[in-house]
């Protein structure tokens, strides 16, 4: 099979890329990214909808402002949202980004009572490297995370939903449109896309329809593109130095480095946005790590 038609092949399916970042993900689940990669509609609509036109014209609007001069009121504005975007939790930006209508529909899979096989229904892989399940398996993973973020961003919707009414007087100020409000309407909207991915997987999970699969090709990635820990890096600065990404050594460290993040990209042949997200899902992590550091110390 060529490249293209294997490329074809693979986009015909749903499947969940599970990367955990830390060392101790494999034992609690945190600080773990996930790509939720969904095939492209088999016959794109010629009529958008009123909100796909919305979300599309919202979005030429913000590069817009990009584009504009450095110290205009657009250009901060925008510099400013990115900023907003670098500190929106990276598994709220994963899971809004999955479109829950491009994968299997939930009664494909029948009751939760009947087994995978019984129902005649392809599973969806949900590909990790192997050190991964030494301690929990995946799965477990992936229904505590659903179980946190689905009541979580249900919540988030309505509550920017009903703060939106509260910036109306900001429409009285002259020439500058109601950034307050649109934020509040964006974030609603985020927090609801993700809650219906959420929702969504919930059901994936329960109905049994997703499959556990470990990755040689990724161990490989992991442990050739492994960052050394603090305290080999003062022993010893050869390869041998770095310990295995399961490895126990009381401090939880980062187990991913950025230069492996093109080398995941190329592997499952993402789309560039994912390196993107995956860069930001690192830095969080580092930060997150940073900060429980010096609580301990506190």
């Amino acid at each position: 099979m060529s490249k293209a038609a294997s490329s074809i092949a693979k986009a015909a399916r749903m499947r969940i890329i599970a990367l955990p970042l830390t060392s101790e993900a494999s034992n609690s689940g945190l600080h773990t990214y996930y790509h939720f990669q969904t095939p492209p509609p088999a016959k794109p609509k010629s009529d958008k909808s009123i909100l796909k036109k919305a979300t599309e014209k919202t979005a030429e609007l913000w590069a817009a402002f990009g584009k504009a001069p450095e110290g205009s009121w657009k250009h901060r504005t925008f510099t400013l949202g990115e900023r907003i975007m670098d500190r929106i939790e990276f598994e709220e930006l994963s899971l809004k980004s999955m479109d829950p209508s491009l994968g299997p529909k939930l009664s494909k899979f029948g009751r939760s009572s009947v087994r995978l096989e019984e129902k005649g229904a392809t599973p969806i892989p949900l590909i990790y490297p192997s050190f991964y399940e030494r301690k929990t398996p995946p799965l477990l993973h992936l229904r505590s995370l659903l179980e946190k973020r689905t009541p979580k961003h249900q919540k988030g919707f309505y509550l920017w939903l009903l703060a939106s009414p509260l910036t109306a007087p900001f429409i009285l100020v002259p020439i500058i449109p109601n950034l307050p409000g649109f934020f509040c309407l964006w974030r609603s909207w985020h927090h609801y896309r993700a809650y219906k991915a959420s929702s969504y997987l919930e059901g994936l999970v329960d109905k049994g329809a997703i499959h556990p699969e470990s990755n040689a090709v990724l161990d490989k990635i992991y442990e050739e593109h492994q960052p050394a820990s603090p305290s080999s890096s003062e022993s010893s600065s050869g390869p041998n130095s770095k310990p295995p990404p399961d490895e126990d050594n009381g401090e939880e460290r980062i187990v991913l480095s950025r230069e492996a993040v093109p080398k995941v990209v190329g592997l499952f042949e993402l789309p560039p946005s994912a390196a993107s997200d995956l860069y930001r899902a690192l830095d969080q992590t580092e930060h997150r790590l940073r900060k429980a550091q010096a609580q301990a110390q506190s």
